[in-house]
């Protein structure tokens, strides 16, 4: 028996009673993106200003998707920074975060630019090339 309950195996599981073994271990994964996008879609729909229902479907389509897109290659990238080897505890995580943060990540890529640059001024001891 699998002792292992994160939810990707939970969902396995279940996947396995109704697609089969093989078709399983493909979609539970992927059930668990979008249930976590969702979620966290849902928060940061929630800090929006009131909407149509057209625009909030539209909003959490583009936020699955990207969480299906991304959640897989930022958690083996993340895996393999961190030296592990099971990757499957992180994507709902990651894809909570996707989905939360929202429309957001532009202002968060802003923000993660200016502080590599930072970091890489205060490491090369820089005055930015001023004389």
């Amino acid at each position: 028996m699998n002792e292992h309950l994160d939810p990707v195996n939970v969902l396995i599981a279940l996947g396995s009673v109704l697609f089969g073994s093989q078709l399983a271990g493909i979609i539970g994964p992927y059930a668990v993106i979008i249930i976590a996008a969702t979620v966290g879609a849902s928060w940061s729909l929630g800090s929006r200003a009131p909407t149509t229902r057209g625009s909030a479907v539209r909003y959490f389509v583009l936020l699955n998707a990207t969480a299906m897109v991304v959640t897989v290659q930022a958690a083996n990238g993340l895996a393999l920074w961190m030296g592990l080897q099971n990757t499957s505890w992180l994507l709902a995580p990651i894809a909570l975060l996707i989905g939360g943060v929202g429309d957001s990540w532009p202002r968060i890529a802003r923000w993660a630019v200016g502080l590599a640059g930072r970091v890489i001024e205060r490491r090369t001891g820089g005055d930015g090339g001023q004389q």
